[in-house]
């Protein structure tokens, strides 16, 4: 009576996120599988294997998304060969002394209770009641299997199938012939997880799997989502198991599933672009704003009292700011009809030698002072138009759309003078093939940082590197749909602070494509 009233045994040891032993108390060392390792500083899994591929649910413990982790029946030998058995059970531990998370095992000796169960089972597997009620049932059994819905296997320890039934041949696509004897790693493509749950279950008697979703292979190579879940059942001889898988095809809850997961990311990213593009709106429209504002409250209150001179130059910013606006109005046009696929593409002959030169000026004289850009014609070709009906005078020029090509040029000449320091070169290469002109123009500014490279050509991004520097976010987005337009390719090479090479690639057309 005395025995039954004392509490049960129960030793701890406290790990860190890493599994790495902080303390223990006195008795640990006689539940661990190797005698002495369970000290600090060492791998708890080293000491307690059992914890290994219990990772993940162990860290949600300490990040709160679960209040606990229980092993039940494991089981060890004493140095008598005596056995021992203990639960484990796993809980946050909370420590004032040390914020980091941590968690408190604790272990519980239970043998008295599991030798107790096993002599239990053994009683009963020696009845010979239970051997005639088994025989007596397997007809109602064989009946109930047949019209599953679900697909049944049964397969050994080492996961040979023995059994399958009508639904399990209908869901693989293999007859019972084709399935008998086989591995049940032939349909169950991560069968490793399956071979790992009975490997558990005979060492410590721990429930199965269930509703385990793994991926499976039809026999005509098709991938299906099935959810298993596994029973076993003890075979004529003591200590082998048969082990039962019921499985359901899940791939439409998959597919939805992974349909629902496109849609929150999508939705995700509109969000994002649409906070960029309120936050560049802010802004890009926000300086010019107060300019116009600012010049106009001056020219209203005080133009009786300036100097013409001094009223010019306020108008000379209103209009300044007023254009920039506009611009910017005239980019977000621009973008939003590409997107739309409402802008046209329009190709016709072009001197691009000429027209690449006048280009260069043009900039030149507005932004490109502090710049020198240059211009190289590397290479020219002419495009053969031996079958097509052109004139003398344009015969040699390719074709591409010049309205979409100025955009492409501009935005790139601009951003590499933008992000440039004053009197730094500016390189712009033109190639010319039969088939393709090659655009190159290198930089020697802030280069773009790796980690925004993914992103630069979507709407409204700019780099983290970009600080002050005033800007939408919208010219190699345009860039990029001006380019798609043409079916060219686009690429650039880039080194932080060492400056950015794009090279834009566009096809020609042939002049009997677009007449």
């Amino acid at each position: 009576m005395q025995k039954l009233l004392n509490p049960q045994q129960t030793e701890y040891f406290i790990v860190n996120e890493n599994l790495i032993i902080q303390e223990t108390s006195a008795e640990v060392q006689r539940f661990t599988d190797i005698p002495g390792d369970a000290i600090p500083g060492a791998d708890a899994r080293v000491s307690f294997p059992e914890l290994i591929g219990s990772e993940n649910i162990l860290m949600s413990i300490i990040r709160g998304q679960r209040p606990s982790f229980e092993l039940k029946g494991i089981a060890r030998f004493t140095n008598n060969n005596y056995p021992l058995y203990f639960n484990i059970l796993a809980i946050e531990h909370e420590d004032d002394r040390d914020s980091a998370g941590k968690l408190l095992i604790l272990i519980e000796d239970v043998t008295e209770k599991m030798v107790m169960k096993q002599s239990l089972i053994q009683r009963a597997n020696e009845a010979n009641l239970l051997l005639s009620a088994l025989a007596a049932s397997k007809d109602y059994i064989d009946k109930v299997v047949r019209s599953m819905g679900d697909a049944l296997l049964v397969t050994t320890t080492l996961g040979t199938i023995k059994t399958v039934n009508q639904s399990a041949q209908i869901l693989f696509g293999y007859s019972e012939a084709e399935l008998i004897d086989q591995p049940l790693s032939m349909i169950v493509v991560e069968e490793k997880l399956l071979y790992q749950a009975r490997h558990r279950y005979i060492l410590s008697q721990k429930e199965l799997l269930r509703e385990l979703e793994t991926v499976c292979n039809t026999k005509t190579g098709e991938e299906i989502w099935v959810e298993f879940s596994c029973s076993a059942i003890q075979t004529e001889l003591k200590g082998l198991y048969d082990f039962v898988y019921v499985g359901r095809d899940i791939t439409e809850r998959k597919q939805a599933e992974v349909e629902i997961r496109r849609s929150l990311a999508k939705e995700q990213e509109l969000r994002q672009v649409k906070s960029r593009f309120f936050s560049m709106v802010a802004h890009e429209f926000g300086n010019p704003l107060n300019t116009v504002l600012f010049a106009t409250q001056i020219l209203k209150e005080y133009g009786d009292e300036i100097t013409q001179e001094e009223k010019n130059q306020y108008l000379e910013h209103v209009k300044s700011a007023s254009k920039h606006m506009i611009q910017l109005l005239d980019d977000v046009r621009l973008l939003s009809n590409a997107e739309a696929g409402k802008l046209k593409f329009n190709p016709a002959a072009l001197n691009l030698q000429k027209f690449c030169s006048e280009l260069v000026e043009e900039i030149k004289m507005s932004s490109g002072k502090n710049h020198p850009i240059d211009f190289v014609c590397q290479k020219l070709v002419a495009p053969d138009r031996k079958n097509d009906n052109s004139s003398e005078k344009t015969q040699n020029f390719p074709v591409v759309d010049q309205k979409l090509l100025r955009h492409i040029l501009t935005n790139l000449l601009l951003n590499a003078i933008k992000y440039s320091p004053n009197d730094s070169n500016i390189y712009f290469e033109l190639n010319c093939y039969n088939e393709e002109a090659v655009f190159i123009i290198r930089d020697e500014g802030i280069g773009i940082p790796a980690e925004d490279e993914a992103q630069l050509f979507e709407s409204y991004y700019r780099a983290q590197n970009v600080g002050k520097i005033p800007g939408t976010g919208l010219g190699l987005s345009i860039v990029k749909q001006c380019v798609d337009l043409h079916g060219g390719q686009i690429e650039f090479s880039s080194e932080t602070g060492l400056g950015t090479t794009f090279r834009v690639e566009i096809p020609f057309y042939k002049q009997r494509e677009i007449d």
